[in-house]
């Protein structure tokens, strides 16, 4: 893990605790795989922080190409692992970019709803999984979008690990190229609506 990297999320996890009541369920029951996708329901801008700051290793993840026109911002976030796209998401040239990393063995962190204001999945995560065959940690995340309520104690920051999901369950839940279906699916998973949580 690089030094910068690892400093950062570690000053972000203290804040987390001191300041908005972190709580974290369901994940030093998880044996973690390289190569693996973290994916989680996205409620605030500083999701991708928050979570990176409690997993167990580095991860990649999508950022607005917007973020990097400020030069210092983008330095920073590009140092975090942050890679731009542009506001389409989930183009081909995106994909193959992601599918190498996790062909590389490195970790990515996906958000299926694809913003906040999205509550269906996009099959872009699917697309990847199948490709790579990669593990996939689903993470419910609450009060992410209510801190104040977290920072008088009312709430927990929480983070809820659900049942992974490996590639050999879910390529006989659906057929080849049926990547929106698989998405849900992921997306039911993160929210605890599927049978398997």
């Amino acid at each position: 893990m690089k030094f910068f990297y690892r400093l950062t999320i570690t000053f972000v996890k203290t804040l987390m605790h001191f300041l908005w009541n972190l709580k974290i369920t369901g994940m030093k029951e998880i044996r973690f795989k390289k190569g693996c996708i973290i994916c989680a329901n996205h409620q605030s801008a500083l999701d991708p922080a928050f979570l990176a700051s409690i997993l167990p290793f580095e991860c990649y993840f999508m950022a607005k190409s917007e973020l990097f026109k400020n030069k210092t911002f983008g330095a920073l976030i590009g140092y975090l692992n942050a890679i731009p796209v542009r506001r389409a998401g989930f183009t081909r040239g995106t994909i193959q970019k992601f599918i190498k990393l996790l062909e590389d063995k490195n970790n990515i962190m996906i958000f299926p709803e694809g913003s906040r204001k999205s509550f269906t999945a996009k099959p872009g995560i699917a697309k990847l999984a199948w490709e790579t065959n990669a593990p996939i940690y689903p993470v419910h995340i609450e009060n992410a979008n209510d801190l104040w309520a977290c920072f008088f104690r009312k709430k927990h920051l929480y983070f809820v690990f659900r049942k992974p999901l490996y590639a050999d369950e879910y390529k006989s839940m659906v057929k080849e190229g049926e990547y929106r279906q698989l998405a849900t699916i992921i997306l039911n998973r993160i929210n605890g609506t599927s049978d398997e949580n």
